[in-house]
């Protein structure tokens, strides 16, 4: 592969964005393999491959998995890089659903049945604002389908397509995500019986926050709706905490000399596919660390959040009625023409230096769901944190794998893991590895190979 090829059509987007930072929409599109770059998925091709026979197996096997000693960020964009390889072939679906008390109009979600009934199916859950086209869902899709499942794939409440589905509440409470989730599978249950006779979990960053909150629900339920496993890689301890540590990430870097995120994105997506994880440590990307990494660090926060939270501060302000952006007002209706250019900057600062802290505090706070309940947005991010999640659940096989240098932990969410892993319940096993910045584990193959068979694992490990 030579994607720095003066003819490759690519090359003509690099230099557009050669001067600026691409979009959130260039950036993914960048990443995605051109004609005959990518990895082919082929369904059932682990299927006769043997699963774990017990919890104990498992937290042997997992207690033998490493991780390269790569700088967190190097980490975190060289593995959604590589996940971003994986091409699924033609048959998925768009199916809509409709979830009535949570989403006016249907949500649509993406269903992978190459398989065929009565295998499996792996309900995946991705990160923060993904609609599930992004990398680490392509390789849970492509995890699934090689090792005989079949998936549905939810998007996160907090990406743009489930927003214009209209939300009755206001996204990212991982409560509610778990009630409108369990109501979707639900539904989907029904209408393909055939499809759904075993169900099982995956999510990654918030989607596995999300998935161990779905699980104590349907735990609480007086019928159970999910009989397999849960999966939950680099998941938030506690929201609130990591929505602090994203805000945190913009201090982290400065552009005085550093090369374009461009030019970036050109040397990760050519020595990904050259070393693999296996050699990447001879890749000159893999001695980028503090001081080096910046670049790595700004498309961690800008592509990792920054540029979707903005988009969805300009939506919830009017689809909720706030109007607290300065051209969603009243009073910018009526101002005359030099208080509508003043209000327009003010508009746009307010926007590109939105925090999570100000989200909460100024738009999630007045949410309908929190007054009913009488929380805080604090309150409900400790009531619903992944670790009184993991507390609720005794009847269910979960796995976790986390990283000590994952820069959304807080040091203390970091103990409590920690903590989760030293005491694991008697169907959990919990690995924290030193290093694997966020949601970068599962570009070892031996760690996502262990991951989808534990999804797929027999009914013996519960």
């Amino acid at each position: 592969m030579n994607i720095t090829a003066s003819h490759s059509p690519r090359s003509h987007t690099l230099s557009r964005m050669a001067s600026k930072s691409p979009s959130l929409e260039d950036w993914n599109q960048f990443l995605k393999p051109g004609p005959g770059e990518g990895d082919c998925v082929v369904p059932g091709l682990r299927a006769d491959e043997p699963l774990p026979g017990s919890i104990a197996e498992v937290r042997q096997q997992v207690s033998r998995l490493d991780y390269l000693p790569l700088d967190p960020f190097v980490a975190s964009v060289a593995a959604s890089v590589a996940a971003n390889q994986a091409e699924i072939p033609k048959g998925e679906a768009s199916v809509g659903v409709k979830v009535p008390g949570y989403y006016a109009e249907d949500v649509e979600v993406l269903m992978g049945t190459h398989n065929g009934p009565s295998v499996p199916m792996l309900v995946i859950l991705p990160g923060i604002h993904s609609s599930g086209t992004g990398s680490h869902s392509q390789l849970l899709k492509k995890l699934a389908l090689e090792r005989g499942m079949n998936y549905v794939l939810l998007p996160n409440s907090m990406s743009k397509d489930m927003l214009e589905d209209k939300p009755d509440f206001h996204p990212g409470n991982p409560r509610v995500d778990a009630l409108w989730s369990r109501q979707l599978v639900g539904s989907l249950k029904e209408r393909y019986p055939e499809y759904f006779s075993s169900i099982s979990v995956a999510g990654y960053s918030y989607g596995a926050l999300q998935g161990a909150n779905l699980i104590r629900l349907d735990e609480e339920s007086q019928e159970r709706l999910i009989d397999g496993s849960l999966v939950a890689l680099s998941p938030p301890e506690n929201l609130e905490h990591s929505m602090r540590q994203l805000d945190g990430l913009r201090q982290s870097y400065q552009k005085d000399g550093s090369a374009t995120i461009s030019d970036t994105g050109v040397h990760y997506k050519f020595d990904v596919k050259k070393y693999g994880y296996e050699r990447f440590m001879e890749s000159k990307l893999a001695q980028h660390g503090p001081g080096s990494n910046v670049d790595e660090c700004e498309i961690a926060d800008k592509y990792g959040s920054r540029d979707s939270l903005k988009e969805l501060v300009e939506i919830v302000d009017t689809q909720f009625g706030h109007n607290l952006l300065p051209m969603n007002t009243e009073h910018y209706k009526k101002a005359n023409l030099l208080e509508k250019v003043r209000m327009r900057q003010e508009h746009k600062r307010m926007v590109e230096d939105i925090t999570y802290d100000q989200l909460s505090a100024r738009w999630m706070s007045q949410d309908d769901w929190l007054s009913q309940h009488g929380l805080t947005p604090t309150e409900m991010a400790d009531r619903y944190s992944f670790s009184r999640a993991m507390d609720a659940i005794e009847k269910t096989a979960v796995l976790v794998m986390a990283s000590a240098d994952d820069y959304i932990l807080a040091s203390s969410d970091v103990q409590t893991l920690r903590s989760l892993e030293a005491d694991p319940g008697e169907l959990e096993v919990v690995r924290v590895f030193e290093t694997g910045g966020h949601v970068g584990l599962d570009w070892n193959p031996k760690i996502a190979e262990t991951a989808i068979d534990f999804a797929m694992a027999p009914k013996q490990l519960q």
